[in-house]
């Protein structure tokens, strides 16, 4: 099955169509094409693709829709093998496992691929593929515009990042990792499986898809000048050198916290959700990586 978001990205994900086509059949001899139109399709194609004893499920989209597809596979606990042509705006899974950019590179390297299993995160009753950040910053720099990163490059992430970090307040919660538990004032805190975070590659540098561990930061509180300094670390990759930086690899954490207003964003998707329990599941999933 190959499931479409045709409004992922660029929205060209339709266009694609025909090369798509192409490559898998190389593969495969019965294709079965679906296109989203709303949130929830994606995972609901993926149960049907399972029930209907699909080979293989091909993912045409963001972090987002692939976590819908993620959702739909290990509900199921099926081990249909996941292949990803990465066509969102920050890509961070398709980054991680080395998956070519744009998406008509990754349609080109079809053919050269093997399986390789890699974790999927759990947040309360669904799962997660790339990242939990709660605070504003990573959401900010996702919604830099293509014409400010065309014209201003990374500084655009950095005054957009650091113009948010301004309106936002320090907010309390209660981090319990490893049985420990402690109450900590920040301005941002992000949990990731993968390397990359809003498609900067250096943000966890040990981080691996499939080494079986959540990796997390807790970011001290700050304001303006402060959240321009640690932008601009996170661009450059520096910023797990910073010693005000708390940094964590766990298997199992439990945030609370009392600000009902506080943003989470899980692989892109808003949610409002707490108390999180976050957990590894180490090596569920099958995907399609580059030899």
């Amino acid at each position: 099955m190959l499931i479409i978001n045709p409004s992922s990205g660029k929205a060209n994900g339709a266009e694609l169509l025909p090369k798509i086509l192409s490559a898998l059949s190389t593969r495969y001899l019965d294709i079965e094409v679906r296109y989203t139109k709303k949130k929830g399709d994606a995972e609901c194609f993926t149960k049907q693709a399972i029930h209907d004893s699909h080979q293989s499920i091909y993912c045409v989209g963001g972090d987002g829709t692939i976590k819908e597809v993620v959702n739909g596979i290990v509900k199921n606990n099926s081990g249909i093998h996941l292949g990803i042509i990465p066509n969102g705006t920050v890509n961070d899974v398709a980054r991680s496992l080395k998956i070519p950019l744009p998406a008509e590179k990754a349609i080109e390297n079809i053919p050269n691929t093997s399986i390789k299993k890699i974790d999927v995160g759990q947040v309360n009753d669904d799962y997660f593929i790339s990242l939990i950040a709660i605070g504003g910053i990573p959401e900010a720099i996702q919604n830099v515009s293509v014409s400010a990163k065309t014209r201003w490059g990374a500084l655009s992430y950095l005054v957009n990042g650091a113009r948010y970090a301004f309106r936002q307040k320090p907010f309390r919660v209660r981090v319990t990792i490893n049985n420990e538990c402690r109450v900590i004032e920040t301005s941002l805190i992000v949990l990731s499986l993968h390397n990359s975070v809003a498609s900067m590659k250096n943000f966890f540098h040990t981080a691996k898809a499939d080494d079986g561990f959540l990796h997390m930061m807790i970011f001290p509180k700050f304001r303006l000048i402060g959240a321009a300094v640690f932008v601009w670390k996170i661009i450059i990759g520096s910023i797990s050198n910073d010693k005000a930086i708390s940094i964590e690899k766990t298997r199992h954490v439990e945030i609370e916290t009392e600000s009902a207003s506080l943003p989470i964003n899980v692989d892109g998707d808003k949610e409002n959700q707490f108390p999180l329990q976050i957990r590894i599941l180490p090596a569920v999933l099958s995907v399609f990586v580059p030899f």
